[in-house]
């Protein structure tokens, strides 16, 4: 139980930085959207479930499982080790996953200028 009520303290300042770098990315998405004239709130939608779900949700419940694991199942020396690797392994993943969307919606909105 002592790991459910310490979840906002591990995942505080990792989830929002996702949660920036998502909001970012959507930013940059609609802008790229309306320059090219193609914008709509469907293809938001359809941008939420294929960016928001898949990195954050999947970060989250990886990191959780991991921590879990490794505190339930490990030695204590290793399973620290392992939790904090396999979650920062699985934060820098998604980080630089939505920082090459961030970064190809900067060059298709600034392509033509």
């Amino acid at each position: 139980m002592d790991f459910l009520n310490n979840l906002p303290a591990l995942f505080g300042p990792a989830v929002a930085t996702l949660l920036g770098l998502i909001a970012l990315d959507v930013l940059l998405a609609v802008a790229v959207a309306l320059r090219q004239g193609e914008f709509s709130f469907y293809r938001l939608a359809d941008f939420y479930e294929s960016n928001v779900l898949p990195y954050l949700l999947g970060w989250v419940a990886f990191s959780a499982a991991a921590r879990f694991v490794s505190v339930e199942l490990l030695p204590e020396p290793l399973g620290a080790v392992f939790s904090n690797t396999a979650a920062g392994a699985a934060w820098a993943a998604a980080v630089m996953a939505i920082g090459r969307s961030v970064l190809d919606a900067i060059k298709e909105l600034y392509q033509g200028v």
